[in-house]
């Protein structure tokens, strides 16, 4: 069953929204892993995604402009600010005001009521009080590629940067975070891949599509996932190094000259030198910066940088884990055959995983993990390797086709009608075939035979109370489809009046 959609509800209309944030959420009754079985009988499960702990954190946002300013900066520092109030986060600004100035205009202005006093990039030391530092489209105009040019971090701040990467801290990179320091080649592999801006076309509406629905920043979104914006095309694709997480289709805009083909990645992340590096294409329009989709998608970034969730995958890759069993040392009696058979049945999970047949890849993994108990290596080593197949196999698990499902959406809310309370459920059927829905609650079930396409199923069960507490629903629908019975369970949380 297809997983990683927001909740939709319905008004009285049967007019789909989006309703992430709101008490009454659709959540699809899927397992919370999916287990699978590999070589030797046991028995491997997908991870789950680590809760975000309770101690507040803090990142740095860097709107600091040499360059083209992007309006956004602005609404983007404002909205990652009102995410950190409700998300346990503070932020720091580094944007101050400066006289560059260029084909683009004059200098630019910054946030001078926000900035601090005087750069944050003094030393790897001082970065550490950053879980994560997001680079809001800090563009430097160094793309002319003259070495000349000042960049936005100089020699000892992006010194101060690097240790700060190596020593594990976080990097989000927003829009034209990928336009700026053109001239330093280590930054455009932390971004992802070496992929830089080169151009986009008008803004317009496009569609991505989500490669990966179990990582945090893309759990929420619809598999197919329309937006206004301006969308850049990149010096070259990461997918080799990276671990693409959206990507473009091409052929539902025009994307002008530097087009990239069938494979647009636009969001992507990766483990780099020690450090999380997270990165988000789009974010050009203001109207972005109010987006309930977009700043989830943008604040799980964050949170994933900065090591407060985890899951699907964490960002490995085939080639990180690969160069973890090639650097391992061999010298032990029998490691070199081990390691040997490891690199050799990881080649085959990723063959699998590219051909689109992720559940022979997760059995392949699971043989490359029982291997690596066997190793002689150090101890640190063999975890680390051990917990990276781990990722891979939580990756290719979440993309396990979990089989047919139905389309519905549903909502289940308190209404007060004559003076008496009822709670009142419409399920809306999207699919393309009749459904048959029962409806539970704690005031009664009703069912429905053969609701049509598009069609709804609607009851209001009295409570015969006056304050209600908040509760539950479930919606349970059965259709046939292709000669077999395909059942779907739906909870619906709806808040009390007490």
């Amino acid at each position: 069953m297809a997983s990683g959609c927001p909740a939709r509800a319905l008004d009285d209309e049967g007019e789909a929204r989006m309703n992430l944030f709101s008490g009454t959420t659709i959540r699809r009754a899927v397992a919370a892993a999916v287990a699978l079985p590999v070589a030797g009988g046991a028995t491997l499960v997908a991870a789950v995604p680590a809760a975000a702990d309770d101690e507040e954190y803090k990142i740095l946002v860097v709107g600091e402009t040499l360059g083209f300013r992007h309006s956004h900066i602005d609404d983007t520092t404002l909205a990652l600010i009102d995410l950190g109030e409700e998300n346990g986060f503070t932020v720091d600004v580094w944007d101050p005001p400066n006289s560059s100035s260029g084909w683009w205009g004059p200098g630019s202005p910054g946030q001078p009521d926000l900035t601090m006093d005087s750069s944050p990039f003094t030393s790897a030391e001082n970065l550490s009080q950053y879980a994560t530092i997001v680079f809001a489209s800090p563009v430097d105009n160094t793309n002319s590629l003259n070495p000349a040019t000042p960049r936005l971090l100089d020699d000892a701040e992006l010194a101060a940067f690097q240790g700060y990467i190596r020593g594990g801290g976080g990097y989000v990179g927003l829009h034209a975070a990928t336009d700026t320091m053109h001239t330093v080649p280590w930054y455009s592999e932390l971004t992802g891949g070496g992929a830089r801006f080169i151009s986009h076309p008008a803004q317009q509406t496009a569609t991505m599509r989500v490669e990966n629905p179990a990582h945090p920043s893309t759990a929420h979104l619809p598999a197919v996932w329309e937006r206004f914006d301006e969308w850049y095309n990149y010096s070259t694709n990461p997918r080799d190094d990276v671990h693409v997480l959206l990507t473009l289709d091409e052929s539902t805009y025009s994307p002008g000259n530097g087009a990239m083909g069938e494979d647009h990645p636009i969001s992507w992340c990766h483990n780099f030198e020690g450090g999380r590096s997270w990165y988000e294409g789009a974010g050009h329009t203001d109207e972005s910066w109010t987006d309930p989709l977009f700043l989830e998608h943008v604040l799980k970034g964050i949170e994933w940088t900065a090591g407060k969730v985890e899951g699907g995958g964490n960002c490995v890759t085939f080639p990180e884990v690969e160069g973890i069993v090639a650097g391992l040392d061999t010298s032990a009696v029998g490691d070199s055959v081990i390691a040997g058979a490891i690199a050799s049945l990881l080649g085959s999970a990723r063959s699998a995983a590219d051909d689109g047949d992720p559940a022979t890849a997760v059995q392949v993994l699971g043989a490359a993990r029982a291997l690596v108990d066997h190793l002689s290596a150090a101890a640190g080593d063999r975890a680390l390797l051990a917990t990276k197949i781990d990722d891979l196999v939580d990756w290719q698990t979440g993309l396990v086709d979990d089989g047919p499902s139905l389309d519905l959406a549903a909502e289940a809310e308190l209404r007060t009608m004559g003076g008496k309370q009822y709670l009142a459920v419409r399920v809306l059927n999207e699919d393309e075939t009749p459904v048959d829905i029962t409806v539970t609650t704690p005031y009664g079930s009703k069912s429905f035979a053969g609701v049509a396409p598009a069609a709804n199923a609607y009851q209001a069960f009295a409570t015969r109370l006056v304050e209600v507490p908040g509760g539950e629903v479930t919606v349970t629908a059965s259709a046939e489809r292709d000669g077999e019975t395909v059942t779907e369970e739906i909870a619906l949380a709806y808040a009390g009046t007490a």
